[in-house]
């Protein structure tokens, strides 16, 4: 059997697909022969007749070769492509005109973005399974370095709001080295959740971004227990989960609506009450909603000032609506749309665990961004330091959504070669000990 299976690996040009693809024939063959051996074959010829059933070596080990091979997803680098370009378009007709300083910086971001999701998707990300705590560590004493000497704004580092979100596809490989567990490692999950936002509210200075952070990775411990990767129940985990996802954010609008400071409770009313509060923290929302009504399905919409919102970045999808129409927008949806349905689909691919987690933590970063982004463009989100994939201006936001992107395709990458779990490996030594009693 280690000849047969020692020439079939060889005709394999993927290294690392060939343990796996060895083990899988290899308990397919102990099966096979175990059954000859129960209808009264010896051992040594029922090896002998499984391993003559499987059939030529080389033949099976070129049609493997084929298979388990790195794989680019050419469909989500288009998508990445057309979205970036779009962006850039976006940033120069907004922008770029009075202000070309901000579409060159923005142009030289997009580039950087590109050479880190090709490097980053021919790096093995199985690192991220064996390495989670430590990673988790170094993360948060290099993000609290940043945030002491990179530039502030108002008294906060810009960059944090979008450099938070690298602690997802970390939290992926901790969720993946704590699986098997039962509500023990359930709730080590959610108190590591609870303390992640806590380090994401000091760092960011932003509570709706601590509260995305929270939300994901809510969502990953659920979409873990769906994947059965826990010992529990997953119907009564899955509940609990939700109400400790709900609790916090319903306790935190009220702390705020009743208790919290002044300006924060104006923010919360104006917010649902703009025309009440139109002089002051209501006057972005009542511009908002102008906008949008008065905004034509093709051309520029009717006569509605809105230079006071130019300097929130964060609606420049708005801008780009209301100068130029609906029918851009709308455009530019259906691409967000299909670039986060491909998205989803390299998850729901995912046979390898730690896989589907990383590609997961990605996929609900993009996801949520982008929902939270666009319906904060429409009026129907409170303005908050969101940023939307691609349009958002900003060298971290390019940089982290380029570091999601490039994750995602090399999860794609080695869907066909990491057959088995990464870091279940065998050990290459085992000790023997026996206890003997004596005379």
């Amino acid at each position: 059997m280690e000849e047969f299976l020692k020439i079939l690996t060889e005709q394999m040009r993927c290294v690392k697909a060939r343990d796996g693809v060895a083990r899988e024939l290899a308990d397919h063959i102990k099966d096979q022969a175990q059954a000859y051996e129960e209808s009264g074959v010896e051992h040594d010829q029922a090896v002998k007749m499984a391993v003559r059933e499987m059939g030529d070596p080389v033949e099976i080990g070129v049609a493997l070769d084929r298979i388990h091979r790195p794989q680019i997803d050419w469909k989500m680098l288009l998508l990445t492509f057309l979205l970036s370009v779009a962006g850039l378009i976006v940033m120069y007709l907004i922008h770029g005109v009075d202000n070309p300083s901000v579409f060159a910086r923005q142009c030289i971001y997009t580039l950087v973005g590109f050479v880190a999701i090709a490097t980053i998707q021919f790096v093995d990300y199985s690192i991220i399974g064996h390495c989670g705590y430590i990673a988790y560590i170094l993360m948060t004493a290099a993000l609290f370095i940043l945030n002491g000497v990179l530039p502030t704004l108002n008294g906060r580092v810009p960059a944090m709001s979008m450099l938070v979100y690298l602690y997802l596809p970390v939290f992926a490989g901790i969720l993946y080295r704590s699986r098997r567990g039962g509500y023990g490692a359930i709730i080590k999950g959610v108190l590591l959740t609870f303390l992640t936002a806590a380090f994401g509210t000091q760092l960011s200075g932003s509570i709706a971004v601590a509260g995305n952070v929270f939300l994901i990775q809510i969502l990953m411990l659920i979409f873990a227990i769906h994947k059965r990767m826990f010992r529990v129940n997953k119907k009564f985990t899955t509940v609990i989960m939700a109400v400790v996802a709900i609790l916090p954010m319903v306790a935190a609008t009220l702390y705020y609506g009743i208790a919290g400071a002044t300006y924060q409770k104006e923010r919360l009313r104006a917010f649902l009450h703009p025309g009440q509060y139109r002089t002051t923290w209501g006057y972005v929302y009542t511009l908002i909603l102008e906008m949008r009504n008065n905004a034509n399905f093709w051309g520029a919409g009717k006569s509605v000032d809105y230079s006071g919102i130019f300097c929130y970045d964060e609606l420049i999808f708005l801008q780009l609506v209301y100068s130029y129409g609906m029918i851009v927008g709308i455009v530019l949806i259906l691409l967000l749309v299909l670039f986060i349905m491909r998205a989803m689909k390299i998850v729901r691919s995912q046979k390898n665990q730690l896989g589907a987690l990383v590609s997961a933590s990605c996929f609900f970063v993009l996801c949520v961004n982008c929902c939270e982004g666009i319906l904060m463009n429409l009026g129907l989100w409170p303005v908050t330091s969101v940023s939307i994939p691609f349009l958002t201006y900003g060298g971290s936001v390019t940089l982290v959504y380029a570091v999601m992107i490039g994750l995602l395709l090399s999860v794609h990458r080695y869907e066909k070669v990491l057959t088995g779990q990464a870091g279940d490996e065998r050990p290459k030594w085992r000790i023997h000990v026996r206890f003997e009693r004596g005379e």
